[in-house]
């Protein structure tokens, strides 16, 4: 099975694609993902990774960390326009390959068992 690509991700002359993080820091109000979300699947871009959390209570202001892979006009061109959506702050964009970006993955692990054995999965870690 091919996998479907958009229109505006395949690589031309002016580009290869390229793996971005975009950060987007926004108002944490209702309706504001799926006025982000809707800027990309609306142009066709496609998200491969997505998460959203409220970083600041006080000041009500939550960050989206979106991953999608695009030419460098596409990447530019989904930085601006979301920087003119009205509840979005800051936007933040780091390219996947930049070896000055520290990137770490992190996984959570439920041992189950007797102390001996969770002491046993604790040194093979």
């Amino acid at each position: 099975m091919s996998k479907a690509k958009s229109a505006y991700s395949i690589p031309g002359k002016k580009g290869k694609l390229d793996t971005h993080i975009i950060v987007v820091w926004v108002d944490n109000e209702a309706g504001v993902l799926a006025r982000v979300v809707g800027l990309f699947s609306g142009r066709g871009y496609n998200i491969e990774s997505l998460a959203v959390a409220e970083i600041d209570p006080k000041l009500n202001i939550s960050r989206i960390t979106i991953v999608t892979t695009g030419t460098p006009q596409v990447i530019q061109q989904i930085k601006l326009q979301l920087k003119k959506l009205v509840p979005v702050h800051k936007v933040a964009d780091f390219k996947r390959e930049d070896k000055k970006v520290i990137f770490k993955e992190m996984a959570l692990f439920k041992i189950v068992g007797n102390n001996i054995k969770k002491a046993k999965s604790f040194k093979s870690l």
